[in-house]
C-alpha cells in the first residue's frame, strides 16, 4: 500500500501497519487511518501520519517520558472496544506540539492509547482536570492549556 505524504514523500507500508482509530482524534473525525513514521531511531519523537491526507502529519511523544507522575486508568469500556487483553499490549502517546525551539507542549489530558496487538487505536479524553492539553516538555509544567 502505497501513503503518499507532504512531509515524508510516498512511503510504502503493509496493511498490517495501519494504525485504525475507533473513535476519532478531535477535530478530524473523517481521518481513522494512520501510520507511525519514526524518522531517526533514538528519537523521542515519532510523526502519525494520515493515510488519506497527505497534509495531516501529528507528531507524537511518550507522556511518561515527559512527566514522570502521569497515570490514570483506562475505563473499561475502552479496554473492551480495543480488545485489550494486556498491559504490555498497549502504547501510550500523546500529541505534541511544537511552537518554537523554546515552546514545547504535550496533551496529557487526550491520551493516544493504541493495542499494538491488533493496531486498534482512540483517543480518550480525561475525565479528570489534573492534566493539561499545554504541558512543556521544556519547563515540565502546564502552561495555561485546558
Amino acid at each position: 500500500m502505497l501513503v503518499n505524504t507532504s512531509r515524508f514523500g510516498d512511503i510504502d507500508i503493509e496493511e498490517k501497519d495501519v494504525v485504525n482509530f475507533i473513535s476519532p482524534i478531535l477535530g478530524f473525525a473523517e481521518e481513522r487511518k494512520y501510520i507511525i513514521v519514526n524518522q531517526f531511531e533514538q528519537n523521542s519523537f515519532q510523526y502519525m501520519q494520515s493515510v488519506t491526507e497527505p497534509n495531516l502529519t501529528f507528531v507524537l511523544a511518550d507522556p511518561f517520558q515527559f512527566n514522570k507522575e502521569y497515570d490514570f486508568v483506562l475505563e473499561e469500556h475502552w479496554i473492551r472496544e480495543l480488545e485489550i487483553n494486556s498491559e504490555e499490549d498497549v502504547t501510550v502517546k500523546a500529541i505534541t506540539t511544537v511552537r518554537s525551539a523554546t515552546d514545547i507542549t504535550i496533551n496529557l489530558a487526550a491520551p493516544i492509547i493504541i493495542n499494538e496487538k491488533n493496531n486498534k487505536a482512540a483517543q480518550i479524553i480525561m475525565d479528570s482536570a489534573s492534566y493539561s492539553t499545554r504541558f512543556s516538555i521544556i519547563t515540565s509544567k502546564d502552561e495555561g492549556g485546558e
